[in-house]
């Protein structure tokens, strides 16, 4: 995993090559037979378009802004199940009009069924409980913070840099955020710039945000074993790890995070 625009979240990644060796297998069982591909390519297809729209229709009011970044798929957004049921129904599609590749094309899809959920249960197992980080930091006047604010709310840590490409993009995301939110603290984290640079780069871009605050040494990345930007951790109201997010957020992704891991806060918020 790289920086900034080359950031590479890992469920994706995980996906990905679950399709790969689904796609090998099912190549392998069926000696090469066409229909195996086509099942698997529409099956994939299918799921993930269904799974974007239903999101995309839950979070409508977050893209009405414009419309086009509903395509725009590096924020993630996604329905699972809708996708699930979808791409279900066209294998089973596949298996009833297609007798040669039944044998194949159930192999291929419980080999990328095995796969992606072996991958991604040892990726949650990997994540170790934690609390969050007694860093000392300083604000953009050079007095020293901590990274925890201790007003009992829950807090959420996002980590950034000026010069990162989604960061620059998620940035005013989560400063609408931070104001219509009263009940978290977001902590805005620069990772090693100097004051100038933030200050002036917030200004330019007519961006305010409170809890701005600045780790020269990477305190905090080397502390939660962050190596790309934007990283984004959600703790509990008593400095416990939720989830991390790697990669940027968009208005409606980020209001669906704030919904799964903090649901009293989101229905206080629509009432």
């Amino acid at each position: 995993m790289n920086f900034g625009f080359f950031t590479l979240p890992v469920p994706p990644l995980i996906l990905f090559f679950s399709v790969v060796i689904s796609l090998f297998a099912g190549r392998f069982l069926g000696r090469g037979r066409a229909h195996v591909d086509n099942a698997l390519f529409t099956s994939v297809f299918i799921g993930l378009v269904v799974a974007r729209a239903s999101f995309a229709l839950r979070y409508l009011p977050a893209y009405k802004e414009d419309l086009l970044k509903i395509l725009d798929l590096r924020d993630r957004g996604s329905d699972p199940i809708p996708g699930l049921i979808a791409g279900a129904c066209v294998v089973s599609w596949f298996l009833l009009r297609r007798r040669a590749v039944r044998m194949p094309l159930s192999a291929a899809v419980v080999t990328g069924a095995l796969v992606w959920s072996t991958a991604t249960v040892a990726m949650d197992f990997s994540r170790l409980p934690e609390n969050i980080p007694a860093v000392s930091l300083v604000d953009v006047d050079g007095s020293i913070r901590p990274l925890t604010i201790g007003d009992g709310k829950p807090t959420i840590v996002n980590l950034w840099a000026t010069w990162c490409r989604p960061c620059q993009a998620e940035l005013p995301v989560l400063a609408d955020a931070q104001a219509s939110n009263s009940g978290l603290d977001i902590v805005f984290v620069n990772q090693g710039e100097k004051p100038e640079a933030v200050t002036d780069y917030l200004t330019s871009h007519n961006i305010h945000i409170c809890n701005a605050l600045l780790d020269p040494g990477l305190g905090v990345a080397r502390a939660v074993s962050a190596n790309a930007y934007p990283t984004t951790l959600f703790y509990d109201a008593k400095g416990r790890l939720l989830s991390v997010h790697l990669g940027q957020f968009s208005r409606a992704t980020f209001t669906e995070a704030v919904e799964r891991f903090y649901p009293g806060i989101a229905a206080k918020r629509a009432q």
